[in-house]
Parts: structure tokens; C-alpha cells; sequence
């Protein structure tokens, strides 16, 4: 039986991550075949977000780093337990119901899952960000080679080593990019499977279209420059399925297959 461990980085969140969590804890049983731990990083909150988090009964860690997405994550992933690290936002637009089709798609030597809202929607959009991410996501096809229509979503599961065989570095969104360049790294394959996102239910805004646009640019030039050459051929370790929902499928193919 795989052990799946939720990671929900969040920092003053009190008005959504009950939401989050509700919905979380009523998928969770129908994941059979799999042992779930749920883990908030409690990111420097001022509000009530920790006390939530605990009221679920999920396991809270707090980022004792300097605040931001990246850091929080990574915090959260150190004490992860799981043979499969899941990240979701704590503002409930990622859909805790799509989890089993995520961990479905965990096969056949696949290493990161990414959740795509091309092809699922999104919500929250403006012109400008929907603008964004594509110029972005292009610009990790080139760098890196491999192309997705939505290397920048906040929702992915991924393997543990993608993880635990690098040192992160990245303290904000850009942990998004660090997570794909590892993954190619390690000979996994990265597909995308359709997820839709909400509009935010509450609280405020995080991320900033350009502080941080120009962050996710340079952290993808930086991890081209690098390389993600496989270090070695990855012969994963097939999940055992989900149970799967009638109707969801696989919507975006890795061309390399």
C-alpha cells in the first residue's frame, strides 16, 4: 500500500482552508488502496489558520524559514512520510476530488503529475495571467524540452526521490519549475491531466504577475542552463490505482511515450 502525504502550504488562509480540508477528508476514504497523512505548513500565519488545520485532525508544521511558497513546501516535504508527495493551494481552487485521477496517472515511469487548467479551466484567470502562463510554460518547453500547457499550477503529485535526491532552493512560486527540471532529471516522465480551478473562495492574493512572472522566468533559465538530462533511467515502482471516477481520463499525452 503507497503512503500519500497532502502537502497544503498556507499563510492566513483561515477563510478558506476549512474548505480545503472538508472536502479533502471526504475523498480520502474512497482512496482504498492508499494510507493518506495531511500536512499544512503553517507559513507565518496571524490568523487562525494553524487551529484550523488542527481541528481536522491534519498534522501541522510550521515554516520556521522566511515566508514564502517554496520555503513553506519544502518544510512540509522534510517531514513528509509518503511515498508520494501531493501539493495543493489552501485557497480551495485545486479540487480535492481530482486527487484520484492524479495518482492514477502515477505509472508506467511517470514522476510528476500537473494538474492542467488549459484543458480543465480556470476561474481565476485575467487576460494577462492566462497570458502568463502560456509565455511561461513555453518558455520551460524550450529551456528544458519538454512542453506542458500548464507548468506553473500549484497542483501536482510527484514522486518522494524527486524530492529527497536534490537540495531545493527556491523560496517562492518558482518551486513550481525546481520540481519539474528534478523530475526530467531523474528520467521521469511529466504529464498533465485535466483540473479544473475555482476563483479563490476568500482571503487575499499571494502571487504578483510580475514580481514573481520574473521569478518563475529566471528559475526556468537557470534550470535549463543547468540541464535536466536524466542522471539515470528511472524503472518506477507502479502506484496502485485509485479508485478511478467514470468519465476522467488522461487528457494530455507525454510525447516522448
Amino acid at each position: 500500500m503507497a503512503k500519500i502525504s497532502v502537502v497544503i502550504p498556507a499563510k492566513d488562509e483561515e477563510a478558506t482552508l476549512g474548505k480545503v480540508l472538508k472536502d479533502l477528508y471526504v475523498v480520502i476514504p474512497q482512496l482504498t488502496e492508499h494510507e493518506i497523512e495531511v500536512i499544512c505548513v503553517d507559513d507565518h500565519s496571524t490568523d487562525g489558520t494553524a487551529a484550523i488545520a488542527r481541528s481536522f485532525g491534519a498534522k501541522v508544521i510550521e515554516n520556521t524559514g522566511k515566508s514564502g511558497k517554496g520555503m513553506a513546501l519544502r518544510a512540509g516535504f522534510q517531514e513528509a512520510a509518503g511515498d508520494i508527495f501531493v501539493m495543493m493551494d489552501a485557497d480551495y481552487s485545486h479540487r480535492p476530488e481530482d486527487l484520484p485521477v492524479f495518482l492514477e496517472s502515477l505509472k508506467d515511469g511517470v514522476g510528476l503529475v500537473i494538474g492542467s487548467r488549459v484543458v480543465g479551466g480556470s476561474e481565476e484567470y485575467q487576460h494577462i495571467r492566462a497570458l502568463g502562463n502560456v509565455f511561461l510554460s513555453t518558455m520551460v518547453g524550450v529551456c528544458m524540452g519538454r512542453y506542458l500547457s500548464d507548468a506553473l499550477n500549484g497542483y501536482k503529485a510527484f514522486r518522494r526521490d524527486v524530492f529527497t535526491e536534490f537540495k531545493y532552493t527556491s523560496r517562492a512560486f518558482e518551486i513550481e519549475i525546481e520540481i519539474i527540471a528534478n523530475t526530467l532529471r531523474r528520467g521521469y516522465r511529466v504529464v498533465e491531466v485535466s483540473s479544473h480551478e475555482r476563483g479563490r473562495a476568500g482571503g487575499r492574493l499571494k502571487s504578483r504577475v510580475i514580481r514573481h512572472g520574473i521569478r518563475f522566468l529566471l528559475r526556468t533559465f537557470y534550470e535549463g542552463l543547468k540541464g535536466v538530462k536524466p542522471q539515470q533511467v528511472q524503472t518506477a515502482v507502479e502506484v496502485p490505482s485509485a479508485l478511478h471516477r467514470e468519465g476522467d481520463s488522461l487528457h494530455t499525452v507525454d510525447p516522448k511515450s
